[in-house]
């Protein structure tokens, strides 16, 4: 890129400040990245750190997240700052495991892949039994470790840890939730899916105790962090919702979501969905009234510009496959698909991938892409 990291902070700045005025004249690229990048690929990876190592020391888990936002600043353009920050801000980061194994799952390991979480729940007596246990203390069991981690890393950054002669700045904290259904299905390995039909009742009840647990820890850790609720911007995801019908979704796993949204959210909220959820569109925008949507693949972005509305902001969503191995005539006709797709309508678009850029990209797609948009997403 034949620009200066001064001069882009600058005008990565205003674009910004333009977007939320509906007042930018082309079309902002940020790329969805975390610290896997750097684990799983070994050219980056030099120290050889592994999920297990990072997930088990906290100051392994914060200098790999500090190495890979230094090279992630210093090599990969997109609307964002770049070069050095004023401060590092960071966080506890045990990527989309924490609720799981704080409901009860064991994390393993794979070889070249994201920690995961084993399945504890096959059977109906087994989530019998689960429910009647009742929802565990918010600060236990793996819940304690993210808080040790947690106060790790606020006495390194009270003590004047530096990292590239820069002091720590904001520590986050995992007060979200990726969703009561997208959590059920995990740690039940998709069992309580075969309850949709055939025991109703039963499924509704699981899901419910599973949401209620999932809004008690997220209570009890925005008031760790002093985040007072609802508050506007509030977001959530859930991916797993794709697996259903809309009458489904809207019967069971609406409510829920209404649910958080009634406890967190002031106003409309933002919502992430990876995947294929063209068919929940209209309930997302008549059920939630969702202000924006970080969306995966494969999202019709003209059918879900036209049933949201022009005021819906919508991230995404080249194919990360295409970002992955390319080539770069692909890479090119695939971004100006989306720009022409009539997602532009409204000015509300942010490009991206669809969804997380896997490890081992080349940094010369990435760019290549970014490069490609700032041509040719200009807006009217």
């Amino acid at each position: 890129m034949n620009l200066d990291f001064e001069k882009h902070n600058a005008e990565v700045k205003n674009l910004w400040n333009d977007f939320q005025r509906r007042a930018h004249r082309r079309v902002p690229v940020s790329w969805s990245m975390s610290y896997k990048m750097l684990l799983l690929d070994p050219k980056l990876n030099r120290a050889g750190y592994s999920f297990e190592s990072c997930f088990s020391n906290p100051d392994v888990m914060l200098k790999v997240q500090l190495e890979f936002d230094y090279w992630r600043r210093h090599n990969v353009w997109a609307d964002w700052e770049m070069g050095l920050p004023e401060k590092w801000d960071v966080g506890v980061n045990f990527q989309n495991i924490y609720e799981s194994a704080w409901l009860g799952g064991e994390i393993f390991y794979a070889k070249n892949q994201v920690p995961d979480i084993r399945p504890f729940l096959r059977k109906p007596e087994e989530m019998e039994v689960f429910m009647r246990r009742g929802i565990p203390d918010p600060m236990s069991g793996f819940m304690d470790k993210v808080k040790r981690f947690y106060d790790h890393f606020i006495e390194a950054r009270d003590r004047g840890f530096t990292y590239a002669g820069r002091p720590l700045g904001e520590i986050a904290l995992p007060i979200g939730t990726d969703g009561p259904f997208t959590i059920a299905m995990n740690i039940t390995g998709g069992s309580i899916l075969k309850y949709l039909h055939s025991n109703p009742s039963f499924f509704e009840r699981f899901l419910q105790h599973v949401n209620s647990a999932l809004i008690e820890r997220m209570k009890a850790w925005h008031k760790l962090k002093g985040v007072s609720f609802p508050y506007e911007g509030f977001g959530f995801a859930d991916d797993s919702i794709q697996l259903l019908s809309p009458k489904a979704y809207e019967r069971f796993v609406l409510p829920l979501h209404k649910e958080i949204i009634k406890t967190f959210c002031i106003g409309r909220p933002d919502i992430h969905l990876c995947g294929n959820i063209n068919h929940l569109l209209e309930a997302l925008k008549i059920g939630l009234d969702i202000k924006s949507l970080d969306s995966g693949y494969p999202l019709d972005l003209k059918m879900a510009r036209a049933i949201l509305g022009d005021d819906v902001v919508i991230r995404g969503n080249l194919h990360v496959m295409t970002l992955l191995y390319g080539p770069m005539e692909k890479i090119r006709s695939e971004t100006l698909n989306i720009l022409h797709s009539g997602v532009l309508k409204g000015k509300m678009f942010i490009f991206g991938e669809g969804n997380n850029v896997a490890p081992l990209t080349p940094v010369e797609n990435l760019n290549y892409a970014y490069g490609v948009v700032r041509e040719h997403g200009f807006l009217c």
